[in-house]
């Protein structure tokens, strides 16, 4: 009987313990899976959002090429810009929850700035012989080209640091940080 006792003893503790264990991987389980759904949403959330910004770059520079051209005809291209814009935000606005405060802020900036030279290409002169006509095109088109090449990739940059923040990569994962060179005594950098 002692024996027989001791058999159960040692069964029972057995299943406690495979029961505890058992729940507790399962509770791990399901964290490991939340948090790799959610991972997986912010990731796809970036990626629609980089498309939608490089898709904007384009129609800008499909924009400048636009106000180039000797006599520009047709229409131009401020509605389909508009339209990206309006886009962009939207998707943005809609996928908040998976973004942080720097990147939403980041996002607007981004956006603002967008607005600014869509509406300057709005107000360009639709006809050749509209006063001011070419100083108003090389105006815009001289802003646009400064924006495209300075500015927007600053933006740009901004908004892809806060997308590593929120997926989590670090600077370290594109090579160890660099550190700003220091000007030797006497010496201006």
């Amino acid at each position: 009987m002692g024996q027989l006792l001791n058999l159960a003893t040692g069964a029972l503790s057995y299943l406690v313990f495979a029961g505890i264990g058992g729940l507790v991987g399962y509770y791990f389980a399901r964290k490991r899976t939340e948090h790799e759904v959610g991972y997986g949403r912010r990731v796809e959330v970036v990626e629609r959002i980089q498309s939608l910004v490089v898709s904007l770059a384009e129609e800008f520079e499909a924009a400048l090429a636009y106000i180039r051209e000797p006599g520009p005809t047709g229409e131009l291209p401020a509605k389909t810009i508009e339209s990206s814009i309006d886009e962009l935000e939207r998707y943005y606005v809609q996928q908040e929850i998976w973004l942080n405060r720097e990147t939403l802020g980041r996002l607007e900036a981004l956006v603002a700035g967008c607005r600014a030279r869509q509406a300057e290409l709005a107000r360009l002169p639709r006809r050749y012989g509209d006063p001011n006509f070419e100083r108003e095109y090389a105006r815009v088109g001289a802003g646009l080209e400064r924006w495209l090449r300075g500015g927007f990739p600053e933006a740009r940059e901004g908004v892809t640091r806060s997308f590593r923040t929120v997926l989590g990569v670090g600077r370290w994962r594109y090579g160890f940080p660099r550190q700003p060179r220091r000007a030797a005594p006497g010496r201006s950098a």
